[in-house]
Protein backbone atom coordinates (compact mmCIF):
# COMPACT_ATOMS: atom_id res chain seq x y z
CA UNK A 1 0.00 0.00 0.00
CA UNK A 2 2.81 2.40 0.84
CA UNK A 3 4.47 1.72 -2.51
CA UNK A 4 1.24 2.52 -4.32
CA UNK A 5 0.87 5.84 -2.54
CA UNK A 6 4.51 6.84 -3.09
CA UNK A 7 4.29 5.89 -6.72
CA UNK A 8 1.11 7.93 -7.11
CA UNK A 9 2.81 11.00 -5.67
CA UNK A 10 5.17 11.24 -8.61
CA UNK A 11 8.05 12.18 -6.31
CA UNK A 12 10.57 12.51 -9.15
CA UNK A 13 8.28 14.04 -11.81
CA UNK A 14 8.63 17.67 -12.93
CA UNK A 15 6.08 19.98 -11.36
CA UNK A 16 3.27 21.10 -13.69
CA UNK A 17 2.43 24.81 -13.71
CA UNK A 18 -0.45 26.70 -15.32
CA UNK A 19 0.03 30.43 -15.98
CA UNK A 20 -3.28 32.28 -16.55
CA UNK A 21 -2.68 35.82 -17.83
CA UNK A 22 -4.37 37.87 -20.55
CA UNK A 23 -1.25 40.02 -21.12
CA UNK A 24 0.77 38.14 -23.73
CA UNK A 25 4.10 39.64 -22.66
CA UNK A 26 3.71 38.69 -18.99
CA UNK A 27 2.39 35.26 -19.91
CA UNK A 28 5.35 34.53 -22.18
CA UNK A 29 7.81 35.99 -19.67
CA UNK A 30 6.58 33.55 -17.00
CA UNK A 31 6.56 30.61 -19.41
CA UNK A 32 10.11 31.17 -20.68
CA UNK A 33 11.50 31.81 -17.20
CA UNK A 34 9.92 28.71 -15.59
CA UNK A 35 10.08 26.15 -18.39
CA UNK A 36 13.70 25.17 -17.61
CA UNK A 37 12.64 23.58 -14.31
CA UNK A 38 8.93 22.91 -14.74
CA UNK A 39 6.34 21.81 -17.29
CA UNK A 40 4.49 25.05 -18.05
CA UNK A 41 1.07 25.46 -19.72
CA UNK A 42 -0.54 28.84 -20.37
CA UNK A 43 -4.06 30.23 -20.75
CA UNK A 44 -5.36 33.71 -21.63
CA UNK A 45 -8.37 33.67 -19.28
CA UNK A 46 -10.07 31.72 -16.54
CA UNK A 47 -12.46 29.83 -18.83
CA UNK A 48 -9.59 28.37 -20.88
CA UNK A 49 -7.82 27.53 -17.62
CA UNK A 50 -10.83 25.52 -16.42
CA UNK A 51 -10.72 23.46 -19.62
CA UNK A 52 -7.01 22.76 -19.14
CA UNK A 53 -7.51 21.80 -15.48
CA UNK A 54 -10.19 19.30 -16.52
CA UNK A 55 -7.93 17.76 -19.16
CA UNK A 56 -4.56 17.41 -17.38
CA UNK A 57 -3.03 17.35 -13.89
CA UNK A 58 -1.66 20.65 -12.58
CA UNK A 59 0.32 21.29 -9.37
CA UNK A 60 0.36 25.08 -9.19
CA UNK A 61 -1.69 27.83 -10.88
CA UNK A 62 -0.44 31.41 -11.26
CA UNK A 63 -3.34 33.63 -12.27
CA UNK A 64 -4.01 37.30 -12.89
CA UNK A 65 -7.08 38.87 -11.25
CA UNK A 66 -8.36 41.11 -14.03
CA UNK A 67 -9.04 39.10 -17.25
CA UNK A 68 -11.78 38.99 -19.89
CA UNK A 69 -14.45 36.23 -19.95
CA UNK A 70 -13.48 34.91 -16.51
CA UNK A 71 -11.25 36.66 -13.98
CA UNK A 72 -8.90 35.31 -11.37
CA UNK A 73 -11.32 35.42 -8.44
CA UNK A 74 -13.90 33.27 -10.26
CA UNK A 75 -11.14 30.87 -11.31
CA UNK A 76 -9.89 30.67 -7.71
CA UNK A 77 -13.39 29.82 -6.49
CA UNK A 78 -13.69 27.10 -9.12
CA UNK A 79 -10.33 25.58 -8.15
CA UNK A 80 -11.24 25.62 -4.46
CA UNK A 81 -14.48 23.79 -5.21
CA UNK A 82 -13.44 21.35 -7.95
CA UNK A 83 -9.66 20.96 -7.52
CA UNK A 84 -8.96 21.66 -3.83
CA UNK A 85 -5.58 19.92 -4.02
CA UNK A 86 -4.20 22.52 -6.51
CA UNK A 87 -2.38 25.54 -5.07
CA UNK A 88 -2.90 29.06 -6.48
CA UNK A 89 -0.68 32.16 -6.58
CA UNK A 90 -2.36 35.45 -7.48
CA UNK A 91 -0.66 37.92 -9.87
CA UNK A 92 -1.95 41.40 -9.10
CA UNK A 93 -1.13 44.88 -10.27
CA UNK A 94 -2.52 46.26 -7.04
CA UNK A 95 0.19 45.56 -4.54
CA UNK A 96 -1.78 46.62 -1.53
CA UNK A 97 -2.18 44.85 1.79
CA UNK A 98 -5.95 44.74 1.30
CA UNK A 99 -5.65 43.01 -2.07
CA UNK A 100 -3.29 40.45 -0.61
CA UNK A 101 -5.65 39.73 2.27
CA UNK A 102 -8.58 39.26 -0.09
CA UNK A 103 -6.63 36.81 -2.24
CA UNK A 104 -5.47 34.81 0.76
CA UNK A 105 -8.98 34.72 2.24
CA UNK A 106 -10.23 33.21 -1.01
CA UNK A 107 -7.73 30.39 -0.67
CA UNK A 108 -4.68 31.61 -2.57
CA UNK A 109 -1.40 30.27 -1.20
CA UNK A 110 0.49 33.51 -1.98
CA UNK A 111 0.41 36.59 -4.21
CA UNK A 112 2.89 38.40 -6.47
CA UNK A 113 2.71 42.10 -7.41
CA UNK A 114 3.10 43.14 -11.03
CA UNK A 115 5.36 43.93 -12.73
CA UNK A 116 6.67 40.47 -11.87
CA UNK A 117 10.36 40.24 -10.98
CA UNK A 118 12.19 37.13 -12.21
CA UNK A 119 13.95 36.33 -8.94
CA UNK A 120 10.81 36.82 -6.85
CA UNK A 121 8.75 34.70 -9.26
CA UNK A 122 11.22 31.81 -9.11
CA UNK A 123 11.47 32.04 -5.33
CA UNK A 124 7.70 32.12 -4.83
CA UNK A 125 7.12 29.15 -7.16
CA UNK A 126 9.90 27.16 -5.49
CA UNK A 127 8.49 27.92 -2.00
CA UNK A 128 4.94 27.02 -3.00
CA UNK A 129 6.00 23.71 -4.53
CA UNK A 130 8.08 22.85 -1.46
CA UNK A 131 5.09 23.57 0.79
CA UNK A 132 3.01 21.36 -1.48
CA UNK A 133 5.56 18.55 -1.25
CA UNK A 134 5.66 18.74 2.56
CA UNK A 135 1.87 18.78 2.71
CA UNK A 136 1.63 15.76 0.42
CA UNK A 137 4.17 13.87 2.51
CA UNK A 138 2.08 14.54 5.59
CA UNK A 139 -1.04 13.45 3.74
CA UNK A 140 0.63 10.23 2.58
CA UNK A 141 1.77 9.48 6.11
CA UNK A 142 -1.73 10.25 7.34
CA UNK A 143 -3.19 7.95 4.70
CA UNK A 144 -0.82 5.14 5.68
CA UNK A 145 -1.89 5.53 9.30
CA UNK A 146 -5.49 5.65 8.13
CA UNK A 147 -5.16 2.43 6.17
CA UNK A 148 -3.51 0.72 9.13
CA UNK A 149 -6.33 1.89 11.40
CA UNK A 150 -8.87 0.70 8.86
CA UNK A 151 -7.32 -2.75 8.59
CA UNK A 152 -7.13 -3.00 12.39
CA UNK A 153 -10.74 -1.89 12.76
CA UNK A 154 -12.23 -4.46 10.42
CA UNK A 155 -9.92 -7.19 11.75
CA UNK A 156 -11.41 -6.96 15.25
CA UNK A 157 -14.48 -9.02 14.36
CA UNK A 158 -15.53 -11.79 12.03
CA UNK A 159 -19.20 -10.91 12.47
CA UNK A 160 -20.34 -9.56 9.11
CA UNK A 161 -22.86 -7.11 10.60
CA UNK A 162 -20.26 -5.66 12.96
CA UNK A 163 -17.79 -5.33 10.12
CA UNK A 164 -20.31 -3.53 7.92
CA UNK A 165 -21.07 -1.03 10.68
CA UNK A 166 -17.36 -0.39 11.19
CA UNK A 167 -16.66 -0.05 7.46
CA UNK A 168 -19.52 2.37 6.82
CA UNK A 169 -18.66 4.52 9.84
CA UNK A 170 -14.99 4.68 8.85
CA UNK A 171 -15.63 5.56 5.19
CA UNK A 172 -18.30 8.08 6.15
CA UNK A 173 -15.93 9.95 8.48
CA UNK A 174 -12.97 9.86 6.07
CA UNK A 175 -14.66 10.79 2.79
CA UNK A 176 -17.79 12.67 3.96
CA UNK A 177 -20.06 11.49 1.13
CA UNK A 178 -23.70 12.38 0.53
CA UNK A 179 -24.50 8.68 0.13
CA UNK A 180 -22.73 5.34 0.55
CA UNK A 181 -23.87 1.82 -0.28
CA UNK A 182 -22.33 -1.66 -0.06
CA UNK A 183 -23.79 -4.80 -1.60
CA UNK A 184 -22.54 -8.37 -1.45
CA UNK A 185 -23.13 -11.28 -3.76
CA UNK A 186 -24.49 -14.56 -2.42
CA UNK A 187 -22.88 -17.18 -4.67
CA UNK A 188 -25.05 -20.12 -3.62
CA UNK A 189 -28.37 -18.26 -3.75
CA UNK A 190 -27.36 -16.25 -6.84
CA UNK A 191 -28.52 -13.04 -5.20
CA UNK A 192 -27.08 -9.62 -4.50
CA UNK A 193 -27.80 -8.37 -0.97
CA UNK A 194 -27.72 -4.71 0.07
CA UNK A 195 -25.60 -4.91 3.23
CA UNK A 196 -25.71 -1.21 4.04
CA UNK A 197 -26.95 2.04 2.52
CA UNK A 198 -26.62 5.45 4.15
CA UNK A 199 -27.49 8.95 3.00
CA UNK A 200 -27.29 12.35 4.65
CA UNK A 201 -30.97 11.87 5.57
CA UNK A 202 -30.30 8.61 7.38
CA UNK A 203 -30.17 4.87 6.77
CA UNK A 204 -31.91 3.22 3.84
CA UNK A 205 -33.88 0.00 4.36
CA UNK A 206 -31.13 -2.61 4.08
CA UNK A 207 -33.29 -5.74 3.93
CA UNK A 208 -33.12 -5.93 0.16
CA UNK A 209 -31.90 -8.46 -2.33
CA UNK A 210 -32.18 -9.03 -6.04
CA UNK A 211 -31.73 -12.15 -8.12
CA UNK A 212 -28.71 -12.41 -10.39
CA UNK A 213 -28.46 -14.47 -13.57
CA UNK A 214 -26.26 -17.56 -13.64
CA UNK A 215 -23.78 -15.77 -15.90
CA UNK A 216 -23.40 -12.43 -14.11
CA UNK A 217 -20.84 -9.99 -15.52
CA UNK A 218 -19.68 -6.79 -13.81
CA UNK A 219 -22.15 -4.54 -15.65
CA UNK A 220 -25.05 -6.71 -14.53
CA UNK A 221 -23.72 -6.61 -10.96
CA UNK A 222 -23.45 -2.80 -11.04
CA UNK A 223 -26.97 -2.39 -12.43
CA UNK A 224 -28.33 -4.70 -9.75
CA UNK A 225 -26.52 -2.70 -7.07
CA UNK A 226 -28.04 0.57 -8.27
CA UNK A 227 -31.49 -1.01 -8.32
CA UNK A 228 -31.01 -1.98 -4.67
CA UNK A 229 -29.43 1.22 -3.40
CA UNK A 230 -31.52 3.66 -5.41
CA UNK A 231 -28.60 6.13 -5.36
CA UNK A 232 -26.58 7.14 -8.38
CA UNK A 233 -24.77 10.37 -9.23
CA UNK A 234 -24.59 11.57 -12.80
CA UNK A 235 -21.61 13.79 -11.85
CA UNK A 236 -18.75 11.33 -12.26
CA UNK A 237 -16.27 13.67 -10.58
CA UNK A 238 -18.29 13.33 -7.36
CA UNK A 239 -19.04 9.63 -7.69
CA UNK A 240 -16.84 6.61 -7.00
CA UNK A 241 -18.04 3.09 -7.72
CA UNK A 242 -15.79 0.07 -7.18
CA UNK A 243 -16.40 -3.62 -7.83
CA UNK A 244 -15.42 -5.62 -4.75
CA UNK A 245 -13.23 -8.58 -5.66
CA UNK A 246 -12.06 -11.59 -3.72
CA UNK A 247 -9.58 -13.95 -5.41
CA UNK A 248 -10.21 -12.07 -8.69
CA UNK A 249 -13.94 -12.86 -8.47
CA UNK A 250 -16.52 -10.04 -8.26
CA UNK A 251 -18.32 -10.43 -4.93
CA UNK A 252 -20.00 -7.05 -4.48
CA UNK A 253 -20.04 -3.33 -5.10
CA UNK A 254 -19.20 -0.20 -3.11
CA UNK A 255 -20.12 3.32 -4.15
CA UNK A 256 -19.94 6.82 -2.66
CA UNK A 257 -21.36 10.08 -3.98
CA UNK A 258 -20.97 13.74 -2.98
CA UNK A 259 -23.23 16.75 -3.39
CA UNK A 260 -22.60 19.35 -6.12
CA UNK A 261 -21.30 21.86 -3.58
CA UNK A 262 -18.80 19.37 -2.17
CA UNK A 263 -15.31 18.93 -3.67
CA UNK A 264 -14.87 16.25 -6.30
CA UNK A 265 -13.09 13.02 -5.40
CA UNK A 266 -9.44 13.65 -6.25
CA UNK A 267 -6.95 11.09 -7.54
CA UNK A 268 -5.52 10.32 -4.10
CA UNK A 269 -8.98 9.71 -2.63
CA UNK A 270 -9.89 7.42 -5.52
CA UNK A 271 -6.68 5.42 -5.03
CA UNK A 272 -7.34 5.18 -1.31
CA UNK A 273 -10.87 3.96 -1.94
CA UNK A 274 -9.50 1.38 -4.35
CA UNK A 275 -7.17 0.08 -1.65
CA UNK A 276 -9.94 0.17 0.97
CA UNK A 277 -12.25 -1.70 -1.41
CA UNK A 278 -9.76 -4.55 -1.66
CA UNK A 279 -9.61 -4.78 2.13
CA UNK A 280 -13.39 -4.57 2.41
CA UNK A 281 -13.90 -7.37 -0.12
CA UNK A 282 -11.41 -9.70 1.55
CA UNK A 283 -12.71 -8.94 5.03
CA UNK A 284 -16.39 -9.40 4.18
CA UNK A 285 -15.67 -12.54 2.20
CA UNK A 286 -13.76 -13.99 5.16
CA UNK A 287 -16.56 -13.01 7.52
CA UNK A 288 -19.11 -14.64 5.23
CA UNK A 289 -17.08 -17.84 5.01
CA UNK A 290 -16.63 -17.81 8.79
CA UNK A 291 -20.37 -17.34 9.29
CA UNK A 292 -21.09 -20.16 6.84
CA UNK A 293 -18.72 -22.40 8.80
CA UNK A 294 -20.40 -21.42 12.08
CA UNK A 295 -23.83 -22.13 10.59
CA UNK A 296 -22.62 -25.50 9.36
CA UNK A 297 -21.19 -26.34 12.78
CA UNK A 298 -24.43 -25.39 14.48
CA UNK A 299 -26.48 -27.43 12.03
CA UNK A 300 -24.21 -30.42 12.68
CA UNK A 301 -24.57 -29.97 16.44
CA UNK A 302 -28.36 -29.65 16.16
CA UNK A 303 -28.51 -32.77 14.02
CA UNK A 304 -26.40 -34.68 16.57
CA UNK A 305 -28.61 -33.53 19.46
CA UNK A 306 -31.80 -34.44 17.65
CA UNK A 307 -30.41 -37.80 16.55
CA UNK A 308 -29.81 -38.67 20.22
CA UNK A 309 -33.20 -37.32 21.32
CA UNK A 310 -34.96 -39.25 18.55
CA UNK A 311 -34.57 -42.33 20.74
CA UNK A 312 -37.44 -40.91 22.81
CA UNK A 313 -40.56 -39.37 21.22
CA UNK A 314 -41.11 -37.25 24.31
CA UNK A 315 -37.72 -35.52 24.38
CA UNK A 316 -37.30 -35.01 20.63
CA UNK A 317 -36.34 -31.36 20.09
CA UNK A 318 -35.80 -30.82 23.83
CA UNK A 319 -32.26 -29.46 23.45
CA UNK A 320 -33.30 -26.96 20.80
CA UNK A 321 -36.11 -25.65 23.01
CA UNK A 322 -33.87 -25.49 26.08
CA UNK A 323 -31.35 -23.51 24.04
CA UNK A 324 -34.08 -21.11 22.96
CA UNK A 325 -35.02 -20.32 26.58
CA UNK A 326 -31.39 -20.19 27.75
CA UNK A 327 -30.42 -17.71 25.03
CA UNK A 328 -33.42 -15.50 25.84
CA UNK A 329 -32.39 -15.43 29.50
CA UNK A 330 -28.76 -14.71 28.62
CA UNK A 331 -29.84 -11.83 26.37
CA UNK A 332 -32.09 -10.44 29.11
CA UNK A 333 -29.02 -10.45 31.38
CA UNK A 334 -27.11 -8.48 28.69
CA UNK A 335 -24.34 -11.05 28.50
CA UNK A 336 -21.65 -10.53 25.83
CA UNK A 337 -22.23 -12.11 22.43
CA UNK A 338 -19.42 -14.64 22.87
CA UNK A 339 -20.93 -15.91 26.16
CA UNK A 340 -24.36 -16.20 24.53
CA UNK A 341 -22.81 -18.19 21.70
CA UNK A 342 -21.17 -20.50 24.24
CA UNK A 343 -24.51 -21.03 25.99
CA UNK A 344 -26.09 -21.76 22.61
CA UNK A 345 -23.67 -24.60 21.88
CA UNK A 346 -23.82 -25.92 25.44
CA UNK A 347 -27.63 -25.91 25.31
CA UNK A 348 -27.70 -27.96 22.14
CA UNK A 349 -25.16 -30.43 23.53
CA UNK A 350 -26.09 -30.57 27.21
CA UNK A 351 -27.76 -34.00 26.94
CA UNK A 352 -25.34 -35.57 24.45
CA UNK A 353 -24.13 -37.86 27.25
CA UNK A 354 -27.46 -39.67 27.24
CA UNK A 355 -26.11 -41.61 24.29
CA UNK A 356 -24.31 -43.66 26.94
CA UNK A 357 -27.49 -44.41 28.94
CA UNK A 358 -29.24 -47.70 28.16
CA UNK A 359 -32.75 -47.55 26.70
CA UNK A 360 -34.40 -49.48 29.55
CA UNK A 361 -33.45 -46.60 31.87
CA UNK A 362 -33.69 -43.65 29.48
CA UNK A 363 -37.08 -44.71 28.10
CA UNK A 364 -38.56 -46.14 31.27
CA UNK A 365 -42.23 -45.04 31.48
CA UNK A 366 -42.35 -45.09 35.27
CA UNK A 367 -40.28 -43.73 38.10
CA UNK A 368 -36.59 -44.67 38.20
CA UNK A 369 -35.21 -46.87 40.94
CA UNK A 370 -32.40 -45.39 43.08
CA UNK A 371 -29.70 -47.37 41.25
CA UNK A 372 -31.18 -46.40 37.88
CA UNK A 373 -31.18 -42.74 38.85
CA UNK A 374 -27.49 -43.02 39.79
CA UNK A 375 -26.80 -44.31 36.30
CA UNK A 376 -28.84 -41.47 34.77
CA UNK A 377 -26.75 -38.98 36.75
CA UNK A 378 -23.67 -40.06 34.81
CA UNK A 379 -24.84 -38.45 31.56
CA UNK A 380 -23.23 -34.99 32.15
CA UNK A 381 -19.77 -36.51 32.51
CA UNK A 382 -20.35 -38.91 29.64
CA UNK A 383 -21.18 -35.83 27.57
CA UNK A 384 -17.94 -34.17 28.69
CA UNK A 385 -15.92 -37.20 27.58
CA UNK A 386 -17.54 -37.06 24.17
CA UNK A 387 -17.24 -33.31 23.61
CA UNK A 388 -13.72 -32.86 25.02
CA UNK A 389 -12.34 -34.46 21.87
CA UNK A 390 -13.64 -31.52 19.83
CA UNK A 391 -11.20 -28.66 20.42
CA UNK A 392 -13.56 -25.92 19.28
CA UNK A 393 -16.24 -26.98 21.79
CA UNK A 394 -14.12 -27.45 24.90
CA UNK A 395 -15.22 -24.11 26.34
CA UNK A 396 -18.73 -25.59 26.69
CA UNK A 397 -17.57 -28.41 28.98
CA UNK A 398 -18.05 -26.64 32.36
CA UNK A 399 -21.63 -25.73 31.38
CA UNK A 400 -22.44 -29.22 30.10
CA UNK A 401 -20.95 -30.90 33.16
CA UNK A 402 -22.66 -28.61 35.67
CA UNK A 403 -26.16 -28.13 34.26
CA UNK A 404 -27.64 -30.47 36.94
CA UNK A 405 -25.86 -28.82 39.89
CA UNK A 406 -28.11 -27.17 42.49
CA UNK A 407 -27.77 -23.83 44.26
CA UNK A 408 -27.84 -25.61 47.66
CA UNK A 409 -25.03 -27.97 46.67
CA UNK A 410 -27.20 -31.10 46.43
CA UNK A 411 -26.99 -31.47 42.69
CA UNK A 412 -24.71 -33.66 40.58
CA UNK A 413 -22.12 -34.69 39.48
CA UNK A 414 -19.75 -32.57 41.65
CA UNK A 415 -22.07 -31.12 44.30
CA UNK A 416 -21.13 -27.52 43.44
CA UNK A 417 -22.86 -24.81 45.44
CA UNK A 418 -24.02 -21.24 44.72
CA UNK A 419 -21.71 -19.24 42.48
CA UNK A 420 -19.29 -22.16 42.28
CA UNK A 421 -21.62 -23.28 39.51
CA UNK A 422 -20.69 -21.59 36.21
CA UNK A 423 -23.13 -18.85 35.21
CA UNK A 424 -23.89 -20.58 31.90
CA UNK A 425 -24.77 -23.78 33.77
CA UNK A 426 -27.07 -21.87 36.16
CA UNK A 427 -28.84 -20.33 33.18
CA UNK A 428 -29.13 -23.68 31.42
CA UNK A 429 -30.48 -25.38 34.57
CA UNK A 430 -33.43 -22.97 34.69
CA UNK A 431 -34.16 -23.29 30.96
CA UNK A 432 -33.78 -27.08 31.13
CA UNK A 433 -36.13 -27.43 34.11
CA UNK A 434 -38.78 -25.09 32.68
CA UNK A 435 -38.80 -26.85 29.30
CA UNK A 436 -39.00 -30.26 30.99
CA UNK A 437 -41.84 -29.20 33.30
CA UNK A 438 -43.91 -27.74 30.45
CA UNK A 439 -43.47 -30.81 28.21
CA UNK A 440 -45.06 -34.22 28.40
CA UNK A 441 -42.87 -37.00 29.72
CA UNK A 442 -43.56 -40.72 29.99
CA UNK A 443 -43.55 -40.41 33.80
CA UNK A 444 -45.78 -37.28 34.12
CA UNK A 445 -47.92 -34.89 32.07
CA UNK A 446 -46.84 -31.37 31.14
CA UNK A 447 -47.41 -28.60 33.67
CA UNK A 448 -49.20 -25.37 32.85
CA UNK A 449 -46.83 -22.43 32.34
CA UNK A 450 -47.84 -20.62 35.54
CA UNK A 451 -47.45 -23.75 37.62
CA UNK A 452 -43.97 -24.33 36.19
CA UNK A 453 -43.02 -20.70 36.92
CA UNK A 454 -44.36 -21.07 40.47
CA UNK A 455 -42.18 -24.18 40.86
CA UNK A 456 -39.14 -22.18 39.79
CA UNK A 457 -40.00 -19.42 42.27
CA UNK A 458 -40.40 -21.89 45.13
CA UNK A 459 -37.10 -23.49 44.18
CA UNK A 460 -35.05 -20.28 44.47
CA UNK A 461 -32.00 -20.59 46.74
CA UNK A 462 -32.58 -24.36 46.73
CA UNK A 463 -32.39 -25.54 43.14
CA UNK A 464 -31.71 -22.32 41.26
CA UNK A 465 -30.10 -18.87 41.44
CA UNK A 466 -32.70 -16.41 42.75
CA UNK A 467 -31.64 -13.51 40.53
CA UNK A 468 -31.76 -15.63 37.39
CA UNK A 469 -35.12 -17.14 38.28
CA UNK A 470 -36.63 -13.69 38.83
CA UNK A 471 -35.38 -12.43 35.45
CA UNK A 472 -36.61 -15.59 33.68
CA UNK A 473 -40.06 -15.50 35.29
CA UNK A 474 -40.48 -11.82 34.41
CA UNK A 475 -39.36 -12.58 30.85
CA UNK A 476 -41.92 -15.36 30.35
CA UNK A 477 -44.77 -13.47 32.04
CA UNK A 478 -44.15 -10.34 30.02
CA UNK A 479 -44.61 -12.35 26.82
CA UNK A 480 -41.17 -11.10 25.73
CA UNK A 481 -39.95 -14.67 26.10
CA UNK A 482 -41.38 -16.30 23.00
CA UNK A 483 -42.03 -20.02 22.97
CA UNK A 484 -39.88 -22.12 20.65
CA UNK A 485 -41.50 -24.15 17.92
CA UNK A 486 -41.80 -27.83 18.60
CA UNK A 487 -40.38 -30.12 15.96
CA UNK A 488 -42.55 -32.95 14.68
CA UNK A 489 -41.81 -36.05 16.68
CA UNK A 490 -40.64 -39.17 14.89
CA UNK A 491 -42.64 -42.33 15.18
CA UNK A 492 -41.45 -44.63 17.95
CA UNK A 493 -42.23 -48.23 18.77
CA UNK A 494 -42.94 -47.38 22.42
CA UNK A 495 -46.22 -45.81 23.55
CA UNK A 496 -45.46 -45.05 27.21
CA UNK A 497 -48.29 -44.13 29.55
CA UNK A 498 -48.24 -40.83 31.42
CA UNK A 499 -47.66 -41.47 35.10
CA UNK A 500 -46.90 -39.21 38.01
CA UNK A 501 -43.29 -39.27 39.05
CA UNK A 502 -40.93 -36.92 40.85
CA UNK A 503 -37.68 -37.75 39.07
CA UNK A 504 -36.42 -35.03 36.69
CA UNK A 505 -34.34 -36.77 34.04
CA UNK A 506 -33.73 -33.90 31.58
Amino acid sequence: MADMLLESAGAHARARLLVVEDDTNIREFCRLLLRQQYDVTTAANGQLAIEILAAQPIDLVLTDLQMPIMGGMALLNHINRVHPDIDVVILTAYASVETAREALKLGALDYLPKPVEAEQLERTVRTCLELRRVRQEKERLSDLVLMYQFSQTIATSLDIRTQIEQIVEFLWRRFAPESLAISMREPDARQLHLLSARTAKGWVDEDRQIDLPDACDEQTLVRAHHQLSGEFSEDQSRYVGIVLRSHDTPVGYLDLARRAEQPAFDAVERRLLGIFAGQVAASLDNARLYQALKDQNRETIEALAEAIEARDTYTYGHSRRVTHYAVQLAEALNLPADEIELITYAGLLHDVGKIGIRDHILLKPGALEANEFLIMQKHPRIGVKIIERVRGLRATLPIIESHHERWDGKGYPAGLQGEEIPLGARILAIADSFEAMTSNRPYRPAMATERALDTLIRGREIHWDTRLVDVFVALIRSNEGSKPERAARPEHHLEPQLVAANDMRD
